[in-house]
């Protein structure tokens, strides 16, 4: 079982969730060194922590919490990315959007 199927669950065609399918666009896109790909793994298992949490209280916000978390995983990655990456990141916000979004 890969990295990926291992923090998001399933692989191609088995499930594979939106949260692993853009980490490996990004990764591909944006030609992350292996530090960043670590520090940006890293940030997206963050996120799949916060996002168990916030499901886990139910509540009234969870989709302005998730919103927030969405925001704040985005942010965490463009302070990892050089100026040239921070460029194609934005330029590729068209295939990233459908997550950051939701």
């Amino acid at each position: 079982m890969g990295f990926f199927n291992k923090l998001f669950g399933g692989g191609a065609g088995q499930g594979q969730g939106m949260a692993a399918q853009i980490l490996t666009q990004l990764i591909t896109d944006l030609n992350l060194s292996g530090d960043q790909q670590n520090q940006v793994k890293s940030a997206f298992q963050a996120f799949r922590e916060e996002r168990k949490e916030a499901k886990s209280q139910g509540g009234e916000n969870i989709k302005e919490q998730m919103k927030v978390n969405r925001q704040e995983l985005k942010n965490k990655i463009l302070g990892l990315l050089t100026e040239e990456q921070k460029q194609k990141f934005q330029a590729n916000m068209d295939k990233y959007r459908e997550f950051f979004q939701q």
